[in-house]
């Protein structure tokens, strides 16, 4: 009961705070916008037949995880070096 009628005050004042939001006109993309997508999905095709993406995808998070995991260490070891006591 308690935890209905808090869940109901936020969705009402949730509701109260995107009413500006609600009179916006509708938001269209341009045609150029779609037909780039639609181009680069075309590209994305001819590159799938040689390289999948399912593969892509996996060779890019292990890139970004390994610059990520460098990143960290070498942050990580600034902040240690910026300890007078540790030096």
């Amino acid at each position: 009961m308690i935890t209905t009628t808090i869940f109901y005050l936020l969705f009402i004042s949730l509701s109260v705070l995107f009413v500006p939001i609600k009179l916006l006109p509708d938001a269209t993309l341009p045609s150029e916008f779609t037909s780039a997508i639609t181009t680069a999905n075309d590209y994305l095709a001819g590159i799938n037949m040689i390289l999948p993406l399912n593969t892509l995808l996996i060779i890019f998070g292990l890139f970004l995880g390994i610059e990520g995991t460098i990143f960290i260490y070498k942050f990580v070891m600034w902040i240690l070096k910026k300890i007078p006591t540790i030096n």
